[in-house]
């Protein structure tokens, strides 16, 4: 739903309520192409899906074939896929489907150089709520095809104890125990996740969770 929503609000930015006049006033109704992707660099591929949806919601006729998937390794030059169908439809898709396209290939290809580097250890890639308005579900689902994880989605679904939080407490013990009391009185299972900053932190957190 969260994917969906972003498609029809880029294509509502791109077209507003005229459409694409330029397209419209040059290139005749019933009118056939085929536009290809092609891969500008090295990297994972990712948002094939999302290319799709956008070409559904605007014209159900239009038709995607792919040479890779989402989270294939791809090369500078490769043919990733093509689009077929009216002229006017993929002119009108065709930068809303290439930003989704380059934006998640991007963050899948640096999420998977980051996993890459961290091979061998007990490291795990997570990402954090820093994405752009309205494209989390899709900046996240790129982080996934590339290997990494996701933490939390919003504000709702982690306690999340930050610096800032344990200041307004009075402390990262204070916070601990209203959170708990917090979750326990809404019968709210969540997790609760505490940033530190010092070992001597570190210490306080452990120290009452053992004696929780």
């Amino acid at each position: 739903a969260e994917v969906e929503a972003a498609v029809r609000a880029a294509l509502a930015e791109d077209t507003a309520a005229a459409g694409d006049v330029t397209s419209l006033a040059t290139v005749a109704a019933g009118t056939r192409a085929r536009a290809e992707f092609l891969a500008k660099e090295d990297g994972v591929l990712a948002g094939a899906a999302v290319v799709e949806a956008v070409c559904a919601a605007v014209d159900g006729s239009v038709q995607c074939h792919w040479a890779a998937g989402d989270g294939a390794r791809v090369r500078r030059g490769d043919v990733l896929g093509a689009m077929e169908g009216s002229a006017r439809s993929l002119l009108l898709v065709e930068r809303t489907a290439l930003n989704f396209l380059q934006r998640m290939s991007g963050v899948a290809s640096a999420t998977a150089a980051m996993v890459a580097a961290a091979r061998g250890t007990r490291a795990r890639i997570l990402e954090t709520r820093k994405t752009a308005p309205g494209l989390r579900a899709v900046d996240k689902w790129a982080v996934l095809i590339g290997g990494g994880s996701n933490h939390r989605i919003g504000l709702y679904d982690m306690v999340m104890i930050k610096d800032n939080h344990a200041v307004a407490a009075g402390g990262l013990t204070p916070a601990m125990v209203r959170s708990l009391a917090y979750l326990d009185a809404r019968g709210l299972e969540v997790e609760v996740e505490v940033e530190t900053r010092t070992l001597e932190e570190v210490r306080e957190v452990v120290g009452f969770l053992r004696d929780v």
